[in-house]
């Protein structure tokens, strides 16, 4: 994306020389240099410092909004949150339901082997001792199925998501949200492409229609609940895979 000239016209009107912008973020002026000839693009970090220091919103900074460089309070987002993956966002967001059929066929193939292994443990009890014996192997081995479905499944994708250490910005605007994360540009997503959001107390999950899931932690946001409710439909939980559009 041509965030050169941008770059360049906002340090220009913020009358900021490029040693002073690399100073502030903690960069060469040649990388600087590098951003405003189109040479190379800024990581998502410096995009966003580069937006607080300029005063401006990544619509501006990144060429959504392209009506005005100068902008007013009244272009600025209404709630701006960002965070880097863990293990809690990524099982709430991927994990903690079903998206997909992948998905859904190993989950019901791991609670197929629960139910095999709690029926053959049960029935040791009305066998014979040998036989006993044999069923409660058959119900370990089943056991063992449970854990290396499923739960293995989300455990080694949580581990390889934890490796790339994702980074993700959301700006919450009257008419749409912007959403950034590592090594992608800005998505700008009207409210009516939203399906519906889910509230839960420490975060917010809202689904796009045909989309991928977004992820809001719930601090330094007070008020974003009821403003969303205004916008997009409200759901306790998550609408069945098969309704989804």
């Amino acid at each position: 994306m041509d965030y050169g000239n941008r770059i360049y016209e906002l340090r220009k009107e913020k009358g900021l020389s490029q040693e002073k912008v690399a100073l502030e973020l903690g960069v060469s002026r040649q990388s600087i240099s590098l951003w405003e000839t189109n040479q190379a693009s800024p990581s998502m970090d410096n995009l966003i410092a580069l937006a607080k220091l300029f005063n401006v919103s990544l619509d501006v900074l990144v060429g959504i909004d392209k009506s005005n460089i100068t902008i007013n309070i009244e272009d600025k987002p209404i709630y701006t949150i960002s965070y880097e993956d863990n293990r809690n966002s990524i099982y709430r967001r991927d994990y903690m339901y079903i998206t997909n059929f992948k998905e859904f066929l190993l989950y019901y193939v791991s609670s197929a082997f629960l139910a095999f292994a709690l029926a053959f443990f049960f029935g040791a009890f009305g066998v014979t001792r040998n036989h006993a014996k044999v069923f409660v192997i058959i119900s370990l081995l089943c056991f063992v199925g449970v854990m290396l479905v499923y739960p293995f499944y989300i455990l080694r994708n949580i581990k390889k998501k934890l490796n790339r250490k994702m980074k993700y910005m959301e700006e919450f605007y009257d008419g749409h949200l912007n959403y950034l994360k590592s090594n992608s540009t800005v998505k700008k997503i009207d409210y009516k492409l939203i399906n519906y959001y889910i509230d839960k107390t420490e975060y917010i999950l809202v689904y796009v229609f045909r989309g991928e899931v977004i992820y809001v932690p719930k601090y330094n946001t007070q008020g974003l609940n009821d403003f969303l409710s205004t916008k997009i439909e409200r759901r306790k939980r998550r609408k069945p895979l098969w309704k989804h559009q």
